[in-house]
């Protein structure tokens, strides 16, 4: 039989046995990662994106997201959505840096800056290992997959809405020429050319208000085309301009000096709306 005192030892040889390997395991393992970010992309109302000596800033009133800017026009809401998921990245890594080594990353002067709400986050360069991109949040170097850099700094004209219009506008006339068509009273839509039925205009206003172009950009002046009309509900006037090359179809917004950019196809689409010379001559009634 062992001694009272022989177990006794065995079991603080056991405890500090325990002690030790918790002690060696803590060493071992690596602190627990600050948050990125306290923030929830519902919970952004405001984003600023300084990149290229540009500065584009956004706000959302109303479930809508508009740019104010450079210029004021509505954003893109899944482009926006895809920065904003970068506050549900989950970093691998990150450092307690000091200013002194922000030049060694990039970070002064940063490559981009983007600001979600109140919190500013810097992006510095990528890192030579795994690619990754530094941004540095909280006063804490983070290293993050570099998914979301180019989101945001291709440009604000890459953030516009790819609609020819606001989210919110309601056309009730388009005029190309002497060839209008128009909403009356009732709500039906009718044309002061030859007689072209109801849906068709519809379809025709409808693609105007719909059509998505592939791509946005700056334009300048002079501008050449097919001039187009356009009253709204809330009696607003626009006019856009219309073109086709080889390769796409052109449509200015001239206020703006906006380029919008679509297939061939979209030119008859925006351009001709069943007009047509009747062949016989008694089927030319006008509305």
């Amino acid at each position: 039989m062992f001694s009272s005192r022989f177990m006794l030892n065995i079991a603080l040889f056991s405890l500090l046995l325990i002690l030790v390997t918790s002690v060696l395991i803590s060493r071992q393992q690596p602190p627990a990662l600050s948050a990125f970010s306290p923030l929830k992309p519902n919970d952004i109302t405001s984003l600023q994106i300084s990149y290229n000596n540009i500065t584009t800033e956004i706000i959302k009133t109303d479930h809508h997201w508009q740019i104010t800017k450079p210029l004021s026009i509505e954003a893109d809401k899944f482009r926006l959505q895809a920065i904003l998921n970068i506050l549900n990245t989950n970093p691998s890594t990150h450092y307690q840096i000091e200013a002194k080594h922000y030049k060694k990353y990039s970070l002064q002067p940063p490559q981009a800056q983007l600001r979600l709400n109140q919190q500013s986050f810097i992006f510095g360069s990528t890192s030579a290992v795994n690619n990754k991109r530094y941004v540095l949040t909280n006063n804490k170097l983070f290293l993050i997959e570099d998914s979301f850099f180019p989101l945001f700094t291709s440009g604000y004209t890459n953030l516009m809405r790819r609609q020819l219009f606001h989210s919110r506008t309601n056309i009730n006339e388009i005029q190309i020429a002497n060839k209008r068509v128009f909403q009356n009273q009732q709500g039906s839509w009718q044309s002061t050319h030859h007689a072209i039925s109801a849906d068709q205009l519809k379809q025709f206003v409808d693609n105007w208000l719909h059509i998505q172009a592939y791509s946005v950009s700056r334009a300048q002046a002079p501008f050449s085309g097919t001039k187009v009309f356009i009253k709204t509900a809330d009696n607003q006037s626009m006019e856009r301009i219309v073109s086709k090359t080889d390769f796409n179809t052109v449509v200015i917004d001239p206020q703006r000096q906006l380029s919008y950019q679509f297939d061939l196809k979209a030119y008859d689409s925006l351009t001709d709306f069943g007009f047509y010379e009747p062949q016989n001559s008694a089927d030319n009634t006008k509305r």
